[in-house]
């Protein structure tokens, strides 16, 4: 099987940024047997399996979420942004993923990690892309890596992965059904481990990360395996099955790790691929850092009734306790939250 794998190129601009597309770009009228991929964002991700869109997000929307970013470490730590000399002190008591360059390993509930996920742009591209515009968000993580030119132990681990079981996900279902099903929320925790239960039965599943900032291929940052979703049934097929672990990573001895490709992106660009995608991140070798938010968005019909309500309630009960009726809803923002059920006031 492993000799079906193979490296592929991906389109790249004068400044060595993944081709992206606009927003605008997302309106293109597709048909299955437009392969244009210089001008068709559908075709493209139909090829690679992942699609870089550019300014999804303001440069004032990154720079807030930045600050955000900032204030979780300060609030645990001695570090202060300002001062390059502390940035040494990354939280380190369990509430974060240091080799990851997570700062926060529950998700993150602040305002503009959730304006983030509820953005006209970032919808328009997951129900573009899923043609469903009966969407939800997820409530994720974050990352920073911080440059290792100027200190060699801020490394990060580099790794390739699938946030899936594969051999459950090619199965009916039933299984992905049982375990999100069993989900209450009565740990934030839980919102993580509902990204990792997608199955064929489904339909596509897509994941996204929002790039902060500049990043360059020495910055380090997001990879992919492209075009590995045409290969994915018959890759798993060939492997002996394993149902118990809700992900799989990649040893670095393994093809699938030596053909991820580093995928640079300009600002306020959002990466988004197909779940079936192997992808994770290389850490930095430069004198800038990394910024991202990692988002998904996910159809209603995949939710149960049941869940539906545990989710909505202590979703409402985070935001109430964090904005007390502050929060600057629209009518899209509680759409996306689930939280069509609360009556809740929104600005348009």
């Amino acid at each position: 099987m492993e000799d079906r794998l193979r490296s592929i190129i991906v389109p790249v601009d004068e400044e060595g940024f993944c081709k992206s597309f606009t927003t605008d770009q997302m309106d293109y009228v597709d048909t299955d047997n437009d392969d244009n991929i210089e001008l068709n964002p559908f075709a493209f991700f139909r090829r690679f399996g992942f699609l870089v869109v550019s300014n999804v997000l303001t440069t004032d929307d990154c720079d807030k979420t930045i600050s955000e970013i900032f204030d979780i470490i300060e609030s645990k730590t001695p570090f202060k942004r300002n001062d390059t000399s502390t940035w040494d002190n990354f939280p380190n008591d369990g509430s974060s993923i240091p080799q990851y360059g997570s700062p926060s390993k529950p998700p993150i509930f602040s305002k503009q990690f959730l304006l983030n996920r509820t953005n006209p742009n970032v919808f328009k591209v997951f129900s573009k892309l899923l043609k469903n515009e009966d969407l939800l968000t997820n409530h994720d993580r974050c990352c920073f890596f911080r440059p290792t030119l100027m200190n060699k132990s801020f490394s990060t681990r580099d790794n390739v992965h699938l946030d899936m079981n594969p051999f459950n996900w090619m199965g009916d279902g039933e299984k992905q059904r049982q375990e999100l099903d069993a989900l209450t929320y009565a740990r934030v925790g839980e919102f993580i481990v509902e990204n990792n239960q997608p199955s064929k039965a489904d339909g596509l599943q897509l994941q996204a990360v929002l790039n902060l900032e500049n990043n360059h291929v020495e910055d380090g940052g997001y990879v992919a395996v492209p075009g590995f979703h045409h290969e994915f049934v018959e890759y798993f097929r060939a492997k002996k099955p394993e149902y118990e672990s809700p992900s799989l990573n990649f040893d670095k001895k393994e093809m699938v790790f030596k053909l991820a490709k580093r995928i640079a992106m300009r600002k306020g660009s959002m990466v988004i691929w197909n779940q079936q995608i192997p992808h994770g991140s290389f850490g930095n070798k430069s004198y800038k850092p990394r910024f991202a938010q990692f988002i998904k968005m996910f159809p209603t019909f995949t939710v149960s009734k049941k869940r539906a309500q545990h989710r909505s309630k202590t979703l409402n009960a985070i935001l109430n306790d964090n904005f007390n009726g502050e929060f600057p809803f629209t009518k899209l923002s509680v759409q996306l939250l689930g939280l069509n059920d609360y009556n809740i006031k929104t600005i348009d």
